[in-house]
């Protein structure tokens, strides 16, 4: 029966996933597709759900089987940790910032030999599951944590981690398929109209945004010569990608076409060659005082400054937070860097340390496995007596400052 509600939390933290910030941007330009199809034929309505969740579902099974061969070979996997390796960062950077000139008009979508609204429709909805999933996955939300914690942990049969992840993909899908398999409900949708191009383009500067987060996520891993380099690869990528448009399009004979694509392609491989992504050393950062008027001043984490400041009687709250992770950014915004904390902060002494896993660290691993978490954000308390809280994955203010006095009691009352 655990295993069941285990899955049922799965299903449920997929479908959440669609109000998580990392995807909208994606989900509107799927939403965009479905008012397009909403007044088509309804089997290929169906189709383009199908579609779309083979394309989530997929990507979801696919980081499932990679979890389960990286613990056959003795590792663990945290759910979004791929975040943390630069060459998922810059590949995702550059596939985001090619669908944003997709939106922006820059060149159309196309695959295959077939008529072009048939290259641009199953294929894209496939794709636009695979980009949906994989930007889903910096991002945690309710029920998620358990499920995702239990998927990755050591003792899981692999076939439960499996249905986890495939659950997972089913719950991000499952909006979009509903709208697709229940004519009814697409029937309610507004009418297609030259207004969506405009959506459309609007669309497109938010994924380009997004590719302006997942750069400056890069910025954070790699040496700044590093990340010039593949900031020229973007231009090369956008340059040519226009070109194939230019030359290689529609109006295009099938031999121009491939010589066109064969071209822009050998162009581009040349390009990633000047691409290294050599990483960034360890950021030197003094220590702050713990509070100051306006923000809170974080302490950076090393596991000998947490143990010798609970040791000394004080509690110590630990953010565990990274660039890639939007959820995290968002609760520090709209929940932490509130007066309301940092006067708790204060009152209570409470130690703020900010455990950054923007770049793979083992130790800081290991201390968020030891919380029983297997994503971020994670938010700890501990206290001199060994006692250690964790909150929620989604957190209040008055949560934060209620867990802050109390831990601060016991450190004070070993």
């Amino acid at each position: 029966m655990e295993t069941l509600g285990l899955f049922a939390f799965a299903f449920a933290g997929g479908v959440i996933l669609n109000v998580m910030p990392c995807v909208l941007p994606v989900l509107a330009l799927k939403a965009l597709a479905v008012l397009d199809h909403s007044r088509s034929d309804p089997r290929e309505q169906r189709m383009h759900g199908l579609a779309y969740s083979a394309g989530t579902v997929s990507a979801l099974a696919a980081l499932g089987a990679f979890v389960i061969a990286l613990r056959h070979a003795g590792h663990l996997f945290g759910w979004g940790k791929q975040f943390q390796q630069p060459l998922f960062v810059a590949i995702l950077t550059a596939v985001v910032f090619a669908f944003a000139l997709n939106a922006l008009g820059v060149f159309e979508l196309t695959i295959g030999g077939v008529e072009h609204k048939d290259r641009k429709g199953l294929w894209g909805s496939v794709a636009n599951g695979w980009l949906a999933a994989v930007m889903a996955t910096p991002c945690s939300a309710p029920f998620l944590g358990s499920a995702a914690a239990f998927a990755m942990a050591a003792d899981t049969p692999d076939w439960k981690t499996m249905m986890v992840f495939v659950l997972i993909g089913v719950g991000l899908a499952f909006p979009f398929a509903v709208l697709s398999w229940v004519p009814a409900l697409a029937k309610r949708l507004p009418r297609p109209g030259g207004w969506m191009n405009t959506v459309k383009t609007i669309m497109g500067f938010f994924l380009l945004g997004t590719a302006v987060w997942l750069y400056r996520v890069l910025l954070m891993q790699v040496t700044p010569d590093a990340a010039a380099a593949f900031l020229g690869f973007l231009v090369l990528l956008a340059a040519g990608l226009w070109a194939h448009e230019q030359w290689g399009g529609l109006m295009a004979s099938t031999r121009q076409r491939w010589l066109v694509r064969s071209a822009v392609l050998a162009v581009l491989a040349m390009g990633t060659s000047f691409v290294t992504l050599d990483k960034a050393g360890p950021p030197t950062i003094d220590r702050p005082a713990v509070a100051d008027t306006g923000h809170i001043q974080w302490q950076p984490f090393t596991a000998e400054h947490v143990e010798s400041t609970v040791a000394s009687g004080k509690a110590v709250f630990m953010d565990f937070t990274a660039e890639w992770c939007a959820s995290c950014k968002a609760n520090e915004k709209v929940i932490l860097e509130t007066a309301t904390v940092r006067e708790a902060i204060r009152r209570t002494g409470v130690v703020p340390v900010k455990v950054d896993m923007t770049n793979q660290d083992d130790v800081m691993d290991a201390w968020l496995e030891k919380a029983g978490r297997s994503g971020i954000p994670a938010y700890v308390l501990l206290t001199k007596k060994g006692g250690m809280e964790v909150l929620p994955t989604v957190i209040t203010v008055d949560q934060v400052v209620t867990a802050m006095e109390r831990a601060s009691k016991l450190a004070a009352n070993p």
